[in-house]
């Protein structure tokens, strides 16, 4: 009840709580007939309930107490907004109802609350059992995967059930939340009550798995489809051609890995609640729907090999793009070095020549100013008084450039602007532009899924 705040709006309700109530009534004896009829069972939706008022107002009329099955329907706008609910609404179907355990049902309310990011993405309520008197209560949440046709995308979703059964009646109880309005598990509850065949107790948590858990094949199939191309292309890269795949491929692969890492998560919790079902059903006699909810748990664990061995694959094919980037890297840095050492040698014989050359030039320099002449009369080399003016000038250019150069050395910005740029691929640079601009739209989107 931590969270109990976050978990209920505060206006008024939008989705309204709907009330599906089963009623069995004998029908009436025709003269003459003496032999004994069966029971024939009604279903009634009564109208969408929106407060407090109204609800407790239908829930404790003589009216509505003669059900053998109860269906109250909880939705939340969508998966990160607050149930259509208030505390008191809650608290009102607890005490009409007698429920003895009430915290069972705060806990259950307490996973559906306001988000504005993906936490407790594979948290689901453990199976939870307790006994009072002829009453039976069990109540659990289960995570699966929903496709989005407006977003082109999937999204994890979850459903909790709460079920109250009278093993002497078999009245039972049932009080489904329901992570946006008109669910696919609401559409099957309406088409199975509108059905004429019989039902056993436990049918509802039957279909409420046979509705949800084929879409993990569906939803791990488009993991798949998105991790294919990436492998593919990285077992046929070759360190020394250019590369069709890069860093951000690699993220592509990181991505894909965590969500095949939370599915066996959710399918293991899945498959708890499956077991404890089947122990409930089984002493309940109800064969077939053991049978029905097997071969459901068979398919969670079919389902969560599968992931495992895709988040492998995944977790083997990163590693292996991690290590051809990095070996790629290290060839250019091989090639960088041998062209680091050719130009190293051929700096070593320029400045060889240099060298060679540069007291020639120095003399060649000297004799050719201006200070000095040649005496064709005595065959004499004649020097001007002037040349102290050369030798000043000299040292104090030279004392200069020294001064400048320890100057600039002190500042490092001068010589960081005369540094050669870090080169980057154009599409890093694209996709930092890119997510630079998109920054707002994301956070904007993920008020909402």
């Amino acid at each position: 009840m931590s969270q109990s705040n976050n978990c209920f709006t505060d206006k008024a309700l939008i989705e309204p709580v709907q009330v599906i109530d089963v009623v069995a009534s004998l029908p009436q004896q025709q003269p003459g007939h003496q032999q004994q009829q069966q029971a024939q069972k009604h279903t009634t939706i009564h109208s969408g309930f929106k407060d407090n008022t109204s609800l407790t107002t239908h829930l404790n009329s003589p009216s509505s107490k003669n059900y053998t099955s109860r269906y109250i329907s909880i939705c939340q706008r969508n998966s990160f907004q607050p149930l259509q609910l208030t505390p008191e609404m809650l608290q009102s179907i607890i005490d009409t109802h007698n429920i003895k355990n009430g915290n069972t049902l705060w806990d259950l309310s307490s996973v559906f609350y306001t988000r504005n990011l993906k936490t407790e993405m594979v948290f689901c309520v453990p199976f939870s059992q307790s006994e009072h008197g002829d009453f039976t209560e069990m109540a659990y949440t289960i995570r699966y995967p929903e496709y989005k046709p407006s977003d082109e995308e999937w999204t994890i979703r979850q459903s909790g059930v709460y079920h109250r059964l009278n093993r002497k009646t078999k009245q039972s109880l049932y009080i489904v939340f329901h992570p946006t309005p008109n669910s696919k598990m609401h559409q099957a509850l309406l088409s199975n009550l509108q059905s004429d065949d019989s039902k056993s107790s436990f049918w509802l948590h039957q279909t409420l798995f046979a509705t949800y858990v084929p879409a993990w094949r569906h939803y791990i199939a488009s993991l798949e489809r998105r991790f294919l191309p990436i492998a593919n292309t990285a077992a046929a890269t070759y360190i020394n051609e250019e590369l069709r795949i890069g860093h951000g491929h690699l993220s592509s692969l990181i991505s894909i890995q965590k969500d095949f890492l939370q599915i066996p998560t959710i399918l293991e919790a899945a498959g708890d609640v499956l077991t404890e079902l089947n122990a409930l059903v089984s002493s309940d006699l109800a064969n077939q729907e053991t049978q029905k909810l097997k071969n459901i748990q068979r398919q969670c664990e079919t389902y969560s090999r599968t992931a495992t061995h895709l988040q492998q694959r995944v977790q083997i094919t990163a590693q292996l793009l991690a290590d051809t980037l990095l070996f790629r890297d290290q060839v250019l840095a091989n090639e960088q070095n041998g062209n680091m050492l050719q130009l190293n040698r051929s700096a070593v014989f320029l400045t060889t020549l240099t060298l060679l050359y540069l007291p020639a030039s120095f003399l060649t320099s000297f004799f050719g100013m201006n200070f000095f002449a040649m005496d064709q009369q005595d065959n004499k080399i004649i020097g001007t008084p002037m040349i102290w003016i050369f030798v000043v000038s000299a040292i104090l250019l030279t004392v200069a450039t020294f001064i400048m150069y320890n100057w600039l050395s002190s500042h490092e910005a001068f010589f960081r602007t005369m540094a050669p740029k870090k080169w980057m691929p154009a599409d890093l640079n694209i996709r930092k532009l890119t997510r630079r601009l998109t920054a707002n739209k994301t956070t904007d989107r993920a008020t909402g899924v």
